[in-house]
């Protein structure tokens, strides 16, 4: 029994999901590390002798033969100055004039559809190319989050660091639009004041939401070692991660006098449906045959009603004869699962309701089905 539904039935909503995150410096293992970019000339750049950060366990296996010693860390060993060179080249190059695109416009690089995740604080779409750029100088220090902590992107405000490497605690947090502020100095940020050295109450640094990056970019003594700090004098990183979810609801509606018939094979005289019984067949009882311990002469007496049929390799029910019972006025059919089909008949979701509904031969009944994905 099928019934197609009206697309003015069929709803599909999205909205948005959020899980809360906090990491520290010592969870390397999962992929957040604090990292320092430095500037710097790349010619004749050599890794053995560049500077790098190392992390997780150091391991040392000879090679084969006994020629020379293999060195690894478990984690990962970055080095600083390619480090610089991406984040520059992803973020900063295009921001500022001149740059490699022109020499008398910034170039919108990132993320062109998206431009409300790039301005500083409380500026408007057609503010882009009067808004100060980002700034980069010769440091960076980087906190990296992988993609399957922050999923589609991290929610905007929701970014917030503590950083003990200095004399007090910094608590950091990002303004929505990309920027990250000194919480200390929300009130001078917010009225767009930032003042002194380092620039109190000013940007200090990036969130690139997409992306999982975090950088602080202010050269100040206050922020130089943010997200760089180990031990007691280490640091923590607090974000939401977003996923896109999706609503399906769908209203399934019966008439009156729709799916009054019941498919209970205990409504049929000798059963209903059809039965194929393979050739051969054996009953096999408690695993064993009936040539063992016979409780019928064959699999035919399991399937096939005494006396209503010859033995055959099939069945077929009584041509759709009911019970007495079920000619009554009170007798009525009983919903108590839903399944949803495709155009091929293929079942996709089945709704099981909590308690049996009487489908009522007189009245229209609908069902809501909502569930998420």
């Amino acid at each position: 029994m099928f019934k197609d539904i009206s697309p003015d039935d069929r709803s599909i909503k999205e909205f948005k999901t959020y899980k809360q995150f906090t990491f520290t410096n010592s969870d390397t293992g999962s992929g957040v590390f604090g990292l320092e970019g430095i500037s710097g000339s790349a010619h004749y750049f050599l890794t053995g002798s560049a500077a790098s950060q190392s992390f997780g366990v150091f391991n040392e296996a000879s090679k084969s033969f006994g020629h020379s010693w293999d060195t690894w860390y478990s984690c990962g060993t970055f080095f600083k100055l390619p480090l610089y060179f991406q984040i520059n080249n992803s973020y900063y190059e295009y921001d500022k004039v001149p740059n490699k695109k022109s020499n008398i416009t910034r170039f919108p690089v990132y993320t062109p559809s998206r431009w409300e995740r790039k301005w500083p604080h409380g500026r408007e779409a057609s503010d882009w190319g009067t808004i100060v750029p980002r700034e980069l100088h010769d440091t960076v220090n980087v906190i990296t989050i992988p993609q399957q902590f922050f999923g589609e992107e991290i929610k905007p405000l929701s970014v917030k660091i503590l950083d003990d490497s200095g004399a007090t605690t910094l608590d950091i947090r990002d303004d929505g639009h990309g920027q990250l502020y000194d919480y200390f100095y929300s009130s001078s940020f917010a009225a767009g004041t930032p003042s002194g050295t380092p620039r109190t109450g000013g940007s200090i640094g990036n969130v690139f939401y997409e992306h999982g990056i975090i950088t602080v970019t202010d050269t100040g003594s206050r922020y130089t070692s943010v997200g760089l700090g180990t031990g007691g004098d280490g640091w923590s990183v607090r974000f939401q991660a977003t996923k896109t979810s999706y609503e399906y609801q769908y209203q399934c509606n019966i008439a009156e006098y729709q799916f009054t018939g019941t498919t209970n094979p205990s409504a049929v005289i000798g059963r209903s449906g059809s039965i194929a019984v393979p050739a051969g067949s054996r009953y096999n009882y408690n695993g064993k045959f009936e040539a063992d311990e016979a409780q019928y002469e064959s699999a035919f007496d399991l399937v096939m009603p005494p006396a209503s049929r010859s033995y055959d390799t099939s069945y077929s029910g009584d041509g759709g004869l009911y019970h007495n019972f079920t000619t009554h006025s009170e007798f009525g059919t009983y919903v108590t699962n839903i399944g949803l089909y495709n155009d091929t008949n293929e079942l996709l979701a089945i709704a099981k309701l909590s308690n049996p509904i009487k489908n009522d031969k007189d009245l229209p009944i609908s069902f809501l089905v909502r569930f998420d994905s």
